[in-house]
């Protein structure tokens, strides 16, 4: 009597060889009808071709679901675009500062959907007291490089910091991103919220917000830039 060992060897063996030679089933009439397969539906017994049928269902629906995945992201991607598109063409026509802000934060609540935000800067922006100056150190636990222009995600706010920019609702939210608005005339930034911990998670999103941190930097520049 074989050993355990010996056994799953054996096993081996067999279902290498039947691995490489599909076909043999198909010609042994005989051994088919001697074998026997676990109940794989509701009390149904399973054939080796029902048996494969279900297999290849199951592979093809998670190829439908990879398929699925991969169209809705496409379809997203397409739709923010589209969202920066119209962004950069509105803030073309905009000549004065109150009206590029207001733009801004028009599209980003109702094109990118952003929950919460705040307006933040180191000092003081002519025309536009939406800025809310911070202390210095609670600017730069935000923008700790000024010489850096890269937006940045997964933030970790205080709850302090959280109550001066948000208020209540700040108790709420469970990620934070950055819009750094650094140019000639500008120390500033946009801080994004959101109740949805993957919202703003790290890396999430960060090369969309980068596209839209130059085109508000260099719009909010020109109006800003001394005649």
């Amino acid at each position: 009597m074989a050993t355990a060992p010996e056994q799953d060897d054996l096993a081996q063996q067999v279902h290498q060889y039947l691995r490489e030679h599909p076909q043999y089933l198909w010609d042994q009439e005989d051994l088919l009808l001697s074998l026997t397969l676990p109940h794989v539906g509701r009390g149904s017994a399973s054939s080796l071709l029902e048996r494969q049928a279900q297999v290849l269902r199951e592979e093809n629906q998670r190829l439908q679901q990879r398929i699925s995945a991969l169209l809705g992201a496409a379809q997203q991607n397409a739709a923010l675009g589209l969202h920066l598109s119209d962004l950069a063409t509105e803030l073309l026509n905009t000549h004065d500062c109150p009206t590029t802000l207001h733009t801004v934060l028009t599209r980003l609540r109702e094109g990118f959907q952003v929950e919460a935000l705040a307006l933040i800067a180191r000092a003081p922006v002519a025309e536009l007291p939406e800025f809310a100056v911070l202390e210095a150190a609670d600017f730069l636990a935000l923008l700790d490089d000024t010489t850096s222009s890269r937006a940045a995600t997964g933030l970790s706010l205080t709850p302090a910091l959280r109550s001066t920019l948000f208020a209540a609702d700040g108790a709420a939210l469970e990620s934070f991103a950055l819009i750094p608005l650094l140019g000639r005339h500008l120390q500033a930034g946009i801080v994004l919220g959101s109740q949805h911990p993957e919202r703003y998670a790290e890396d999430a999103g960060a090369d969309l917000l980068n596209q839209i941190a130059r085109l508000v930097t260099a719009a909010l520049d020109r109006c800003l830039t001394p005649c």
